[in-house]
């Protein structure tokens, strides 16, 4: 067995992939490795003193493997290619040979793009080459990009031809000959969810995951395309960029630049870059997340003044740069209409960094929710720090145990747990589960080192709480009105009386505000009056009914991690809490 050490690349600031990778093969204990996540991106590594930046590929087979005599890649579109002109007159050499003895034209007609075929051909090849007396013949290293694409992972295993080639490259890594020389097996894909699981599971293989850039990546990519474009960005200015544009690739941070420069756009305004990440995030996911932008902090939260309390004390633990007393996620939990999405959104602004919705990542085909699981996953990593709402998260988590999806969700919801439970991201992704249903959430997901904090919400009750909630929505939704305060008798029209309102939600006042708002228009006055919002309370009948919303408001006194956050009229004894809870329980 030869020494590996010295066909491990001299690199000065590799990726800790790479530096992975390489002591990996260097200990002779693996010689396949399948490389996933940010596999389109830029590499960046500092070689003779110049930080250079190429492809993937381009940087395994002109940097990794630049001591290897034959590199060979293939992929379903291009076939089987070697990087250099020597290379390939190696490769058809050997082919040449091959065809004598097997009775093919590879060599005179083209070399295969089948699958099959050609894994098969270049497995023969490689056995060829391990054959020569040369040592110098034996330095091999094979790349296979798009690997999902060739060895796929299929319902009931897959076509004949789809085995057949997993067990070629099965056949081939597993090889004595391959294992004791210096051959290196490389497979590329996004996700490595997508190969067989026969592929995942090669003894001799590893898996390794390539990130997003990190800030220092991002900051000398922006001061290279900085000279080589003249974009004329300052010092200053570069240190600003490189925090905006997390969570993207260099490529796009490339585009980016070359798009503000294209539309002299200043480079000074974070809002155009913060649009343009925001765009290319959500195309690249296909839907699969949201980004919100926050409009309000917490000062336009009404009612909840101790949730609000709660939150403002741990923003100022985020913006202090205390992340290690932040809690790794929250629970706000409380009856339909009590505006726990706002105050999540508004605790988003206050403390000023990106926040994402997750949207319905489920999909009918084989292996499709685990890979957008994954490329969520990603994206959530590489845009840190960053608020990820889940909203209904009762419906949209599911549990461990799934069921009639072939493991599906039980796998998801495995993966998704784990991620949230990651101690490492504390601070860095702040999950916010919602609902009003807390008692359908999962107990993995509620526990501590996941949704720490758990907040509960109560409908307003007070003649303070509606008064706030009006002067909230008036300034939210732009009404002018001819009346000033709700319960205060104007100079025409009846005052409302706490009775009036006492029934119905946040939620419900707002829409009933819009909708008065609509009959002072369209009766072609500008500002509201009072009995527009008297006719409306008089005609509206509330959908929720009071059994429901009791319900909701129980479990989420049940569910809380905070007496202080718990009005004294809520203050229910454990006990007598169960029981109630028991008793409404056929109302829901």
């Amino acid at each position: 067995m030869s020494d590996k050490s010295e066909l491990v690349p001299k690199l000065i600031d590799a990726p800790d992939w790479a530096d992975n990778m390489a002591r990996k093969y260097a200990s002779s204990a693996l010689s396949t490795f399948i490389l996933h996540g940010n596999v389109l991106d830029l590499v960046e590594y500092t070689q003779e003193g110049q930080r250079r930046f190429l492809p993937l590929v381009d940087f395994l087979t002109d940097v990794f493997f630049a001591q290897r005599s034959l590199v060979i890649t293939y992929d379903l579109s291009s076939g089987i290619q070697c990087p250099q002109k020597e290379m390939r007159a190696t490769m058809l050499k050997s082919v040449r040979a091959l065809d004598t003895i097997r009775g093919t034209d590879y060599a005179d007609r083209g070399l295969p793009k089948d699958p099959l075929k050609a894994i098969e051909l270049i497995k023969r090849v490689i056995r060829g080459r391990l054959a020569s007396a040369k040592p110098s013949d034996k330095r091999i290293a094979l790349i296979v990009k798009y690997a999902e694409t060739v060895f796929t992972e299929s319902e009931g295993g897959g076509s004949v031809p789809d085995r057949a080639v997993n067990i070629a490259l099965a056949e081939l890594v597993s090889d004595p000959d391959v294992l004791m020389n210096d051959v290196t097996v490389v497979l590329v894909t996004e996700s490595v969810l997508g190969l067989s699981k026969r592929v995942q599971a090669l003894p001799s293989g590893a898996t390794i995951r390539i990130d997003l850039p990190d800030e220092d990546a991002r900051e000398h990519y922006i001061e290279r395309v900085n000279t080589r474009a003249e974009l004329g960005i300052g010092d200053e200015l570069i240190q600003v960029l490189k925090k905006h544009t997390s969570g993207l690739t260099l490529m796009q941070i490339r585009s980016l630049l070359q798009e503000a420069k294209l539309g002299n756009v200043d480079f000074g305004k974070p809002d155009y870059i913060y649009k343009r990440k925001r765009e290319m995030i959500e195309t690249e996911c296909r839907g699969l997340l949201e980004f919100i932008e926050p409009k309000y902090n917490l000062s336009m939260v009404a009612v909840h003044d101790r949730a609000v309390e709660e939150l403002k004390r741990d923003s100022k633990l985020v913006l202090g740069g205390h992340l290690d007393a932040v809690p790794m996620g929250y629970l706000i939990a409380g009856p339909a209409g009590s505006g726990k999405s706002f105050l999540i959104k508004s605790f988003a602004g206050e403390i000023g960094i990106p926040c994402v919705e997750l949207k319905n990542f489920r999909d009918k085909w084989v292996g499709a929710t685990e890979q957008n699981l994954e490329k969520i996953i990603n994206v959530l990593s590489g845009l840190a720090p960053v608020a990820c709402i889940i909203d209904e998260a009762d419906a949209y988590l599911g549990t461990r145990e799934g069921g009639g999806d072939s493991g599906v969700s039980s796998r998801v919801f495995s993966r998704l747990t784990s991620f949230m439970g990651n101690t490492s991201n504390r601070g860095k992704i702040l999950w916010f589960l919602i609902t009003n249903r807390p008692d359908l959430l999962a107990m993995d997901l509620k526990r501590q080192g996941r949704a720490e904090k758990h907040i509960p919400l109560f409908p307003p009750d007070e003649e303070k709480h509606y008064e706030d909630l009006f002067n909230v929505f008036k300034r939210k939704s732009g009404i002018e009105c001819e009346f000033e305060t709700l319960f205060d008798a104007p100079p025409k029209g009846a005052a409302l009386k706490l009775s009036d309102v006492q029934s119905h939600s946040g939620a419900d006042l707002e829409a009933l505000l819009v909708r008065a708002k609509g009959i002072a228009l369209l009766e072609g006055r500008e500002k509201l009056a009072i009995d527009d919002l008297v006719s409306c309370l008089a005609d509206y009948m509330s959908p929720v009914y009071p059994q429901q919303v009791e319900y909701q408001i129980l479990q989420a006194v049940a569910e809380s991690t905070s007496r202080s956050l718990i009005p004294e009229k809520w203050h229910v004894e454990p006990m007598e809490l169960t029981h109630r809870i028991a008793a409404l329980k056929p109302f829901v």
